[in-house]
């Protein structure tokens, strides 16, 4: 009966002793190693395993947007759209955030430019210095999502409103119709300055500028 006893309480130590264990293993995994584990689910074919896997990152937060950037040169454009979704979810640190998904607006992809203007469009006014500062780019899809993330934004006028403005003789000509747009979204405090353009400034600016007061016309009616 002693023998029995003894090998029962053996036996419940030997699972005791696998259960803690596993669970030690389990709260021992790194966070990198989680961080990179939910970032290669991002790209499963399950729909349910995907949406899990942001969830979570979404959770974990700013310590994960440094491999999320890192992912951003996946081969996959789904992958690479909820990637820039999830750092504008994520918002900081801003000054690591704002330059990838800034550079998400050059993707091959429009599913991932546009979703990556409207993540910064969610960040709000933080956004907005790096904005201004991608219109040397040499790249049209850059300075076009740059343009209606601003007028999307709205504020600061004082920083917003002059740099759409010299975007009117932009020799693309989706930077100038999508910068009219923004303008028209900012409305009535755009109009003196959109009038000082018309009146001085260089032909193609009076032109855009001329056919942005004309459709704030037309809207007032």
């Amino acid at each position: 009966m002693s023998s029995i006893k003894n090998g029962s309480l053996r036996f419940t130590c030997s699972v005791l002793f696998f259960v803690i264990n596993s669970m030690i293993l389990v709260s021992c995994e790194s966070p990198e190693h989680e961080i990179k584990k939910y970032i290669l689910q991002m790209g499963a074919l399950d729909a349910n395993d995907r949406a899990s896997a942001v969830k979570h990152l979404q959770q974990i937060g700013a310590p994960s947007v440094s491999s999320l950037i890192m992912a951003l040169d996946s081969q996959n454009p789904a992958m690479r759209a909820n990637i820039v979704w999830l750092l504008g979810e994520i918002g900081e640190p801003v000054e690591q955030v704002v330059p990838a998904l800034i550079h998400a607006f050059a993707d091959a992809e429009q599913n991932v430019r546009t979703t990556a203007s409207l993540s910064i469009v969610s960040m709000g006014k933080s956004t907005v210095p790096f904005l201004i500062d991608v219109f040397g780019s040499p790249n049209a899809d850059v300075r076009q999502q740059a343009a209606f993330a601003l007028g999307e934004i709205g504020q600061p006028l004082d920083l917003i409103i002059p740099v759409l403005i010299g975007n009117l003789d932009d020799r693309e000509w989706n930077v100038r119709r999508v910068s009219v747009r923004a303008l028209l979204n900012i409305g009535q405090p755009a109009v003196a300055q959109l009038t000082e353009a018309l009146n001085h400034g260089d032909r193609e600016t009076q032109r855009t500028a001329r056919i942005a007061l004309d459709q704030m016309s037309h809207r007032k009616r």
